[in-house]
């Protein structure tokens, strides 16, 4: 029989209680919902980022029955599985080896096997010392910030870029000052996320106003916006849900709304046209989208 010193004993059990006290962090870390990526972070197929408020979500996906892989937004809270937006559009990923991740050029990047770059921001930027950050806001907009000592600026939004749906804040209109048009444009299909056959654009040829095209053929139209609303579509005023504007300057035309109060809502292009209006609605027993279908007036 062996005696073992009772300091001995005293060093060993805290060395056991640091290592599981260690090891509990480490694993409620893995749990708590992170909403950046930096310079020296990735999202695999199978990990998310999450914004703030947890109000969205962004990772990997597949639309429908599909069995290709994009990544895209979504939302957390509500309505599970809406996609609000689509990063790889054009180019999936065939299986599930891509991640997300920026790059040390400075460009948010989806890159597959082999390092084969499937989708880029396409900033013409160089090394900037890993001071990248890129954010998944809680209103739905996926920004990359350059970060140093001194300053933050916004170099990149997922905004500027929109897939099928408009977002509360988002600005649909055109950059005077850099050319970027910025318009909705529907799925090809459920199952299919790439660019479909119907756009929404502001068209800036003599009276702003938005036009919904098929293809290159113009579908339907709202009117010139009048100080209060378009002119072409029946509103009531003042509006309990969401505050409307169409900005005119030397720098940009772009019309945008803004929610009242906690309503969710967006606006969204469907691969069959419709423009529709959806509204969250919850209740004790269950929730439901709202549907208001303006296809026949946008």
């Amino acid at each position: 029989m062996y005696y073992i010193p009772s300091y001995h004993l005293y060093h060993s059990s805290m060395e056991v209680y640091f290592m599981i006290l260690l090891f509990l962090s480490c694993l409620i870390s893995t749990f708590v919902a992170v909403d950046i990526i930096t310079a020296n972070q990735s999202i695999k197929d199978g990990n998310t980022i999450v914004s703030h408020g947890e109000m969205y979500e962004l990772g990997f996906f597949s639309p429908g029955n599909s069995k290709k892989r994009y990544v895209g937004i979504w939302y957390k809270k509500i309505s599970r599985g809406t996609i609000v937006w689509v990063a790889n559009r054009d180019t999936p990923v065939a299986d599930t080896s891509a991640m997300l991740k920026v790059s040390k050029e400075g460009n948010m990047l989806i890159s597959g096997g082999g390092n084969t770059v499937i989708w880029s921001t396409g900033l013409a930027v160089s090394a900037r010392n890993n001071n990248q950050v890129v954010q998944l806001l809680d209103n739905g907009n996926l920004v990359m910030w350059y970060k140093n000592s001194t300053n933050t600026r916004l170099i990149w939004q997922s905004f500027d870029y929109p897939s099928d749906t408009m977002l509360p804040g988002m600005k649909i209109g055109k950059d005077l000052v850099t050319g970027l048009q910025r318009s909705f444009t529907s799925w090809k299909s459920p199952d299919d996320p790439s660019p479909g056959m119907y756009s929404n654009i502001v068209d800036t040829n003599g009276y702003p106003q938005i036009f919904k095209w098929k293809g290159e053929a113009l579908e339907s139209r709202l009117g010139p916006w009048n100080g209060l609303g378009f002119s072409g579509f029946a509103s009531e005023i003042p509006n309990p849900v969401y505050t409307a504007e169409f900005v005119i300057n030397e720098k940009e035309i772009y019309h945008k709304y803004e929610l009242i109060g906690s309503v969710v809502q967006r606006v969204v292009l469907t691969s069959d046209g419709k423009t529709l209006v959806l509204h969250w609605i919850e209740r004790k027993t269950h929730s439901a989208l709202l549907n208001t279908n303006f296809g026949s007036t946008l």
